[in-house]
């Protein structure tokens, strides 16, 4: 095994082998969230095999989630619906990108409502989250931190870095737990712990933000939003010129903060991982990968299919002989 995996076998250490699911896929891993209501998009931005583990456990009130990832990833994550959900970011390297703002690993993420947000970071990032009932949490809320104002968007909240981790430490003793029946009392005393921590270190919610409506993140959201939805077409540069009403310059810096990625290699990742998501569905007898590059806007294939292997791992014909395999 190279050293990259042995890293990544270290950094999934703290998962209980018994419960931890294992993806080789975005999309596998997209499936097993939805089912537990979290609505999380993912991407691989990086060369190699895609690995990703998920650990869940749930109470009566609570679903707790521990997920590690091999390479960089793109997501863009919303709770489940209905709970008060709170991330605490992991990275082996200490970057991680909420909303193009690096937060590293000294902050916690808050979604006081059903809020989305984009997420990004290089191999071996994950996070540890907890989404609790929305109306239990506030029944915790109002008796440890009577009066503690209701927020409605996703807030970074910094705070005493020691302490934060001891938490993290706590919710995935919590994921690897082998009963949840007791986890109940556990859980309640960690939220009790989290509000505490909170309020101590600024007496109500933060008011960092993570949704801005800094002028930056609005052309970058723009020019993903026009990308996503032409990129099985050609897309010029004057095309995102004009849908952000900025120029070239200004567009590639903004979008490049944001992303953290160049808005060709953006546009690349996205036809390579839909391509990739085709390929892995189809039937090979009615469909060649010709036709399915061509279809996601990738029109030089000889490119196509030096930078599909540089990225999956595999050939574009090798993602389609092993699904006709399956079949």
């Amino acid at each position: 095994m190279d050293k990259k995996n042995n890293n990544y076998e270290a950094f999934i250490a703290g998962l209980p082998p018994e419960r931890t699911l294992v993806f080789h896929s975005p999309e596998e891993l997209e499936a097993a969230l939805a089912a537990e209501g979290v609505n999380q998009p993912t991407r691989q931005l990086s060369t190699g095999e895609f690995r990703a583990h998920l650990a869940v456990t749930e109470t009566d009130y609570a679903v707790l989630f521990s997920d590690r990832y091999s390479t960089a990833i793109s997501v863009y994550l919303e709770p489940p619906e209905g709970t008060v959900s709170f991330l605490f970011p992991r990275s082996a390297s200490g970057v991680f990108f909420a909303n193009g703002v690096n937060i590293g690993n000294d902050k916690l993420l808050a979604f006081p409502v059903r809020t989305g947000i984009d997420i990004a970071g290089p191999g071996l990032i994950g996070a540890d989250c907890i989404g609790i009932d929305e109306a239990k949490f506030w029944a915790i809320a109002d008796a440890v931190c009577p009066g503690l104002e209701r927020h409605e968007e996703v807030v970074i909240i910094p705070g005493d870095p020691e302490t934060l981790h001891e938490m993290q430490d706590r919710l995935t003793e919590l994921v690897a737990a082998p009963e949840p029946g007791p986890l109940s009392e556990d859980v309640s005393q960690l939220i009790a712990d989290m509000l505490v921590w909170i309020v101590d270190g600024h007496d109500a919610w933060p008011t960092e933000s993570a949704i801005t409506t800094e002028a930056r993140v609005r052309v970058a959201k723009r020019a993903q939003d026009y990308i996503e939805a032409h990129y099985r077409e050609a897309v010029h540069i004057e095309d995102l010129c004009r849908v952000t009403c900025v120029g070239a310059r200004t567009l590639q810096r903004c979008f490049r903060e944001y992303f953290h990625l160049t808005v060709s290699k953006y546009l690349k990742v996205l036809r390579l991982d839909s391509a990739r998501r085709e390929l892995a569905a189809a039937d090979h007898a009615s469909n060649s990968v010709t036709t399915i590059a061509l279809q996601n806007g990738c029109n030089h294939l000889g490119r196509f299919s030096v930078d599909y292997r540089e990225l999956f791992g595999e050939s574009p014909r090798e993602t389609l002989a092993m699904h006709t395999l399956r079949l």
